[in-house]
């Protein structure tokens, strides 16, 4: 055999051997970036992009938040047969005995606020979307009515979506005494629901339920949701809807429904914290109420029963889930909202010193 023939056969050994020998860059100990023996979601979703918490969820069979090898293995089979796990595939618990003493721990906390929540009625929550006026989906969700909230639609673009200020003037109605213990917290760049679950102890499903949530794949940085109480957790404060608030509210829908400007300025103080504007004085808010009656000339709003927080400085967080209607010649859009409004003592009423609003389903 002649020198170059060797030469080539060698080459091609070397590749040969060097092909073998590359890792599975899919492997559970790849996947396991900080080999404690477990994978979460967002390790996952370095491997597998369009994952979602529903497929996460039911390939979690010990419900710990987490997968282990043989858990992981089956999602990976899945996958390369063309499938994803649903509820229905979740294998029987005597399916894996093995997980069987793991699953057990999880098991109580996962489960015991739910039966609390099932006979309580739904309430609306909010999902993060923008939107310029005062039904502008902006940073969202304030804590959520005396009721803990059942599944709704959320809004799921990645575009963000019209806001919308709308209402034709219904009863408002003051909230009960006493609502479960529960706070908010604002999503910061790079959180998972999961992430958020484990940092306040509740499970994800109690947030995408206090939360209306369908798709738990669209959290967006700067939106703010209901974090639902532990069970046994003593009640937040909860407070009777003022005369002088339920006439405020009112007044603030009647006029948005008019296109009075002049008249809705009346209801703000000199500062507003205005929607991602900040801090705005007047004259920011006044522009923005007029471009967006311009845009929506149509407007219907119809306010449901208001949610009373007192804070610490005296001042009232009130929120006030409503159905809308805007029209603009042939383009319309309706659904539900949420408006959020911060309110300060002035004499004998209030003024807004705070506004933000969350679209939490089209129609």
């Amino acid at each position: 055999m002649t020198y170059g023939k060797k030469l080539a056969l060698a080459l091609a050994l070397g590749l040969a051997l060097g092909g073998c020998s590359k890792e599975d860059p899919q492997s559970f100990e790849k996947v396991d970036h900080n080999k404690d023996g477990k994978v979460i979601f967002e390790e996952l979703i370095v491997v597998f992009p369009d994952l979602t918490v529903e497929e996460f969820l039911a390939a979690d069979a010990d419900h710990n938040e987490s997968l282990d090898a043989k858990e992981y293995q089956r999602l990976r089979e899945a996958r390369a047969a063309g499938k994803k796990l649903d509820a229905s595939s979740a294998p029987p618990a005597s399916a894996a005995p093995a997980k069987a003493p793991e699953a057990a721990k999880p098991a109580a906390p996962e489960k015991a606020p739910e039966p609390a929540k099932a006979p309580e009625p739904a309430a609306p929550a909010k999902a993060p979307e923008n939107a310029p006026a005062a039904a502008a989906a902006a940073p969202p969700a304030v804590p959520a009515p005396a009721q803990a909230p059942a599944p709704a639609q959320a809004p799921a673009t990645d575009q963000p979506a019209e806001v919308v200020e709308t209402v034709e003037v219904g009863t408002v109605s003051p909230p009960p005494a006493q609502e479960p213990a529960q706070q908010t917290y604002t999503v910061a760049r790079g959180d998972s629901l999961t992430r958020i679950a484990k940092k306040f102890g509740v499970s994800a499903k109690d947030i995408m339920a206090a939360n209306n949530m369908k798709n738990a794949d669209h959290l967006e940085a700067g939106a703010e949701i209901v974090i639902p109480g532990k069970a046994g957790a003593a009640p937040a404060a909860a407070a009777a809807t003022p005369p002088a608030v339920a006439d405020l509210v009112k007044g603030f829908f009647e006029k948005s429904v008019s296109g009075d400007v002049n008249g809705l300025l009346d209801y703000y103080g000199e500062r507003v914290d205005y929607y991602k504007k900040g801090k705005s004085g007047k004259d920011i808010v006044r522009q923005d109420k007029a471009d967006y009656f311009q845009r929506w000339p149509e407007r219907t709003y119809t306010p449901k029963p208001v949610s009373v927080e007192k804070m610490p400085n005296g001042d009232l967080r009130v929120t006030v889930p409503t159905t809308f209607s805007v029209k603009n010649g042939g383009k319309s859009v309706r659904g539900q909202a949420k408006f959020t409004f911060l309110l300060r003592p002035a004499g004998t009423g209030y003024r807004i010193v705070g506004e933000q609003s969350v679209v939490t389903e089209k129609q």
